[in-house]
């Protein structure tokens, strides 16, 4: 006795339209993910927008650093070049007026007649004469110059010294040398015209004019204590306080250039007799 095996049959709702059979029971193939998928993008851009504000504000915090290092580089530059120039100006110096005022007597001279390297000005009675009176000028101008030799004669050593050390600034160092030539070229220059003015005078003009310059400091300085005297005795006012100090600017200088020719006949006088004593 044969058995049929009884063939299932599907309705039309069972089968698909494709001829599959799959039932609500084996699950969809269409979804990958077996939950919801709308969180993943979402956590990925959040990710990126925190980097973005993080190198943002790396980016700030840099850019601030730099200006307050370049602000600092700035202020310290100004502050050195500020006392280099405090420190140069010790050096800033400039030949005093009578410098150009013997060149002047010397174009005067020259056209009145006189001659480099002839005569004896220290010798002529006459004190008007174009060589006594070039003569003038240049003890004029090496007693201006005083002041500036031995400005640099007290600041060289040290100056050396450090900066045989290295502790002065290239700047202050330039200034120095330069200064230091041109107070050396002051000196031999005038040396060069004494000997023009009168042979041998180079010899004898700077320790002349040292003396002369001592000497002229010190009358300043009573005529000074002199008007501050008068001043606390009197108890005058400021404009004639400051009238008498020019007249007595103009007095001093009359006065200083009297005492240069006594002092110069002096030591004529003095040389004469040394001679006949011999």
């Amino acid at each position: 006795m044969s058995t049929t095996e009884e063939v299932p049959k599907y309705t039309e709702a069972e089968v698909g339209a494709d001829g599959s059979t799959g039932g609500s029971e084996g699950g969809s193939e269409d979804t990958f993910f077996d939950g919801d998928d709308s969180d993943a993008i979402p956590v990925v851009t959040s990710n990126i927008f925190v980097l973005c504000v993080l190198g943002l504000v790396f980016l700030v915090v840099f850019a601030i650093i730099m200006y307050n290092v370049q602000k600092r580089k700035r202020e310290d530059a100004s502050k050195f070049e500020f006392f280099d120039r405090l420190e140069s100006a010790q050096f800033n110096i400039r030949l005093p007026p009578p410098v150009q005022e013997y060149y002047q007597v010397k174009e005067k001279a020259s056209a009145a007649g006189w001659v480099p390297g002839q005569g004896k000005p220290s010798q002529e009675s006459d004190k008007n004469t174009p060589g006594r009176m070039l003569g003038q000028a240049l003890m004029k101008r090496a007693i201006a110059d005083i002041p500036l030799i031995q400005h640099m004669q007290k600041e060289a050593q040290g100056m050396y010294r450090l900066h045989g050390k290295n502790m002065c600034s290239e700047v202050q160092w330039r200034t120095f040398q330069s200064a230091e030539a041109l107070v050396s070229s002051e000196v031999d220059e005038v040396r060069r015209e004494a000997e023009e003015v009168e042979p041998g005078w180079a010899d004898l003009i700077w320790r002349q004019a040292a003396q002369y310059h001592g000497m002229l400091k010190q009358h300043q300085m009573q005529a000074q204590a002199q008007a501050q005297a008068k001043a606390k005795a009197g108890g005058g006012g400021g404009g004639e306080k400051k009238a008498l100090t020019e007249e007595e600017k103009k007095a001093r200088a009359e006065k200083a250039a009297k005492e240069l020719l006594e002092m110069e006949e002096r030591e004529k006088k003095k040389g004469k007799q040394g001679g006949k004593k011999k």
